[in-house]
């Protein structure tokens, strides 16, 4: 369906749309999406920052710093919240006081771009934008024109969405909450007909008290799918299995146990990427080869497998396209090796990502120390829930430094993480541990400290205020 034939369908469509809160990752991909449709669009942040304040000025949407009342001055159809926003936001209370239509970003994409597709949705604990991103390149690549919503930078496409004319829209479903005025999850509101299931553990503990009020979110997730639907479950995670088996549709299980409907074996996984053979109720799929590498990323792949399977792609296209697929920005992206050096930089925040991050990197490149660095950024991170476990995910590292927590003060002290806890529990196990509070410190220590062989990995849901970048200059330097 084109872009004017959707329009009709889906009803009022603004011509004028404002975003408070436009640079985040989903925000301006949305903003993007409207752009596409030939929407004027504004929008304001308390900053910009790479890339998507580049991908946004680039496509010719206005970007204003800081949020002041003139900014949703004018003729505005439609005002976008981000949830980072909180009412007494002054732009958000100017939108009150004019009484602008208004909507939270889930809501929105779910009116707008939703309402007359097929939404393919992936949730879970990990994996999530990987595996939209796989979704939507093999659907592209399959001659499908997929639309697509990813929440980071997938190297396949020039940007991480695209409105697209085909019958499927693949969407990352995000659990977090979706606006002040609307607490519930961001994927409650898409309603899709087919998902991915990836995993499920604890996270985002400064919405959810317990695992169980996680648990709830997705038991009216997996239960809004259309009877008519299909949902694809990892069955390395019993509990993401069990809860999936409530839905109404129809419910297969993907993984590396024989007790999974769509079993894959790992052939290879080495620096050079992986193979996986993937069978279906004990009967042999076929072979498939990726460039991206470990056991987390296999199971992306069975899971995309399997499911673009169901969707009609044919085997040898899910073959072809799988293997030109360049992954996601961000996720084990090498950055540059210099003087011996490699650095790496990941999104990876919760243990076990860090667990998973650090073990690939050890098979990727078998022989080189691994100096694994972790900054404590996101909200479950920086609280004490998961103290221990961040001591067990750094095991396989043979250096481990973790920075200053970001704002630090936004959690309650005797709720907070403890690096200094972690660097001493960490050295009690033998490890090469250390914490250090500023991050000047932390690029002095890296240059100083990294020789030749070493591959110094960088793990942050942030940027580390830039650190990885100077290092990389100032080893070429030293090497020099």
């Amino acid at each position: 369906m084109g872009s004017e034939a959707f329009q009709r369908a889906a009803g009022e469509v603004p011509k004028r749309v404002h975003f408070i809160g436009v640079c985040g990752t989903g925000m301006g991909a949305l903003a993007l999406l409207f752009r596409e449709m030939g929407a004027g669009v504004s929008g304001s942040d308390v900053q910009t920052y790479p890339p998507m304040g580049d991908l946004l000025r680039g496509a010719g949407i206005e970007i204003r710093l800081g949020y002041r009342p003139e900014n949703v001055a004018g003729n505005l159809d439609y005002v976008v919240v981000g949830n980072a926003v909180s009412k007494n936001n002054p732009e958000v209370e100017e939108v009150l006081r004019r009484g602008l239509a208004y909507g939270s970003f889930p809501e929105t994409l779910a009116r707008f771009f939703l309402a007359m597709r097929e939404p393919v949705v992936v949730v879970g604990t990990h994996g999530k934008t990987t595996s939209t991103a796989l979704l939507a390149w093999v659907l592209e690549a399959a001659g499908h024109a997929p639309g697509f919503l990813v929440g980071g930078e997938p190297k396949n496409f020039p940007s991480s969405s695209r409105f697209g004319t085909g019958p499927y829209f693949v969407v990352e479903g995000d659990e977090y909450d979706s606006a002040f005025f609307d607490k519930g999850p961001k994927f409650l509101h898409y309603r899709p007909r087919f998902s991915l299931f990836t995993s499920l553990e604890y996270d985002h503990a400064d919405i959810y008290p317990d695992v169980d009020s996680l648990r709830t979110q997705f038991r009216r997730f997996v239960q809004g799918i259309t009877p008519e639907g299909l949902l694809l479950v990892c069955s390395q995670y019993p509990t993401a299995v069990e809860i999936a088996r409530e839905a109404s549709c129809t419910v297969e299980t993907y993984g590396y146990g024989q007790e999974s409907d769509w079993r894959g074996v790992l052939r290879k996984n080495d620096p050079d990427g992986l193979t996986i053979e993937v069978s279906f109720l004990r009967s042999f799929v076929g072979s498939f080869s990726s460039h991206l590498s470990g056991g987390h990323n296999g199971l992306n792949i069975l899971g995309c497998i399997a499911l673009l399977s169901r969707l009609g792609v044919q085997i040898e296209q899910i073959r072809r396209g799988l293997y030109g697929f360049l992954g996601v920005r961000r996720r084990q992206e090498i950055l540059g090796e210099v003087d011996g050096v490699l650095l790496v930089d990941d999104f990876a925040h919760h243990p076990t990502a860090v667990r998973e991050t650090i073990r690939s990197m050890a098979r990727r490149f078998p022989g080189r120390r691994i100096l694994a660095i972790y900054e404590p950024r996101t909200h479950t991170s920086r609280k004490s829930v998961f103290q221990k476990e961040y001591v067990e995910a750094f095991q396989e590292a043979n250096l481990a430094v973790c920075a200053r927590i970001f704002r630090a003060e936004t959690v309650p002290e005797e709720d907070r993480f403890r690096p200094d806890l972690w660097e001493k529990q960490m050295r009690e196990r033998g490890k090469e541990a250390y914490y250090l509070k500023e991050m000047g410190d932390l690029e002095r220590f890296l240059v100083q400290s990294a020789r030749p062989g070493d591959l110094v990995l960088f793990m942050s849901s942030g940027d580390f205020e830039g650190v990885p970048g100077r290092v990389l200059r100032e080893l070429g330097h030293r090497g020099q």
